[in-house]
């Protein structure tokens, strides 16, 4: 039976690095299934799930953590929690004006209102035309089928004035 790993991992970036996290992987009979990986403060930086054979999980665990100059975090996988089953998916884009407190006060309007966030790309940079800080979040959303995404539309506009909010949804089957 296979198990489910999620790895965290962090290193200073260098030619090779995801071959040898790879090569440690395929040599252990596992099997790299989703990642997102990026340059992030001058280190290289990833999340990822393997599955491996049961039996071959804990020597595993134990070649990733010898792979040089990468320091990584394992945890088991776990089968779909709580939203699981949702039914309903939706984008949610934010642009405004940078400043602390964007993502908590936005990301907290959605959990009050029960909303799982599946998927979350975030960046701050320059205005090309003003030069001004800009923050900029998309998230992938899930929730159940009875969500009303009008209500959390006013919620979100009411956080911040300087923060305008995009919302776009997608029923799934």
């Amino acid at each position: 039976m296979n198990g489910t790993l999620i790895l965290t991992i962090s290193g200073r970036d260098r030619a090779g690095l995801v071959e040898n996290l790879a090569e440690v992987i395929v040599a252990h009979g596992g099997n790299w299934e989703h990642s997102r990986m990026a340059h992030l403060a001058g280190r290289f930086v990833g999340i990822l799930e393997v599955t491996v054979p049961g039996y071959q999980q804990q020597d595993l665990e134990s070649a990733l953590r010898t792979i040089r100059g990468l320091d990584v975090m394992i945890a088991a996988g776990e089968l779909s929690g709580e939203l699981g089953n949702t039914l309903r998916t939706f984008d949610l884009e934010v642009v405004g004006g940078d400043h602390p407190g964007i993502v908590r006060g936005v990301f907290k309007a959605l959990a009050d209102a029960g909303v799982n966030v599946e998927e979350l790309t975030t960046r701050a940079y320059t205005a090309p035309d003003s030069g001004s800080r800009l923050f900029e979040a998309k998230a992938r959303l899930g929730c159940h089928a009875d969500f009303d995404q009008e209500s959390i539309r006013a919620e979100l506009e009411q956080i911040a004035q300087d923060v305008m909010v995009d919302v776009k949804v997608r029923a799934e089957g």
